[in-house]
């Protein structure tokens, strides 16, 4: 006869509490070898502690008690070979979205971390940056700002964008001959957004590249970019691409936030009219 364990040195020796013990053998799970009829003490042998590691190991990895109990009594190992793939395909998907947290994160720090690194206003720099995928809305420039806002907001919560991630930072893209006035008038409101689908009408790729940047409180009411026009002039050329990137500088004051200005220098760069007039 095999020698017992009291359901105390069966805990001990296999690390789980005697509650669970009792537990299992309530629902059926593991049932004790003997148990003493005179004081109801329950006793375990060694041969069942290997169910006890199986119980713990399946545990760990999603398996309920439920489960694990029915693949005990049916010895059907097709089942847990089931199980298994299904929670490695859990496990994927939770790798999936945890990845796309840490994204998340490190796209807030880079945006946090830039925000605070930019320039005096209207210092003028070149920058490079990657290509930039967003949602562009287009917009007349004589919209309100509440217009341009709500129109944007209203897409990037359609069905067509829930499934997208949406990142800093806003922005706007500007008309240049405006710019050249000192004057805001947005051809499209826009923001940042990652998964997007492919074939949208709403979908713009800002290109990878050179950009002649600036920094502006474009919202506040007396802004100007004198130096940005003046170096436009100077070198005589008109962007294809002139976009407003909304950054932070307070949490509770987003119509002061400062926007870096970056007008896309490239090749297909048309001079300015003779004289610089636009």
């Amino acid at each position: 006869m095999e020698e017992l364990y009291s359901i105390g040195e069966t805990a001990k020796l296999n690390d789980v509490s005697i509650k669970s013990l009792r537990h299992y053998d309530e629902i059926g799970l593991l049932k004790p070898r003997y148990i003493d009829p005179e004081t109801g003490y329950r006793y375990y042998c060694y041969s069942q502690f290997s169910f006890i590691d199986k119980i713990k190991r399946y545990k760990n990895i999603g398996m309920s008690l439920k489960e694990l109990r029915d693949l005990f009594q049916s010895q059907d190992l097709s089942r847990l070979a089931a199980f298994l793939e299904e929670q490695k395909q859990m496990l994927d998907e939770e790798e999936r979205l945890l990845q796309e947290k840490r994204q998340d994160v490190q796209w807030l720090a880079d945006f946090f971390a830039y925000s605070k690194g930019l320039a005096v206003e209207n210092d003028i720099s070149i920058k490079e940056f990657p290509a930039m995928t967003m949602i562009c809305v287009p917009c007349q420039g004589d919209d309100s700002m509440y217009a341009m806002d709500m129109e944007l907001r209203r897409i990037t919560v359609s069905p067509e964008f829930r499934s997208c991630q949406i990142l800093n930072p806003y922005g706007y893209i500007l008309d240049f001959d405006h710019l050249l006035k000192n004057e805001m008038y947005p051809s499209a409101s826009t923001v940042c957004v990652r998964d997007a689908p492919d074939d949208s009408p709403y979908i713009f790729t800002a290109p990878a590249g050179r950009y002649l940047c600036c920094k502006a409180r474009i919202l506040s009411n007396h802004w100007n970019v004198d130096p940005l026009i003046a170096y436009c002039r100077e070198h005589q050329f008109r962007p294809s691409l002139v976009l407003a990137c909304e950054y932070l500088s307070s949490l509770y004051d987003p119509r002061n936030s400062p926007y870096e200005l970056r007008l896309l220098l490239s090749d297909s760069c048309l001079p300015l009219s003779k004289g610089g007039n636009p």
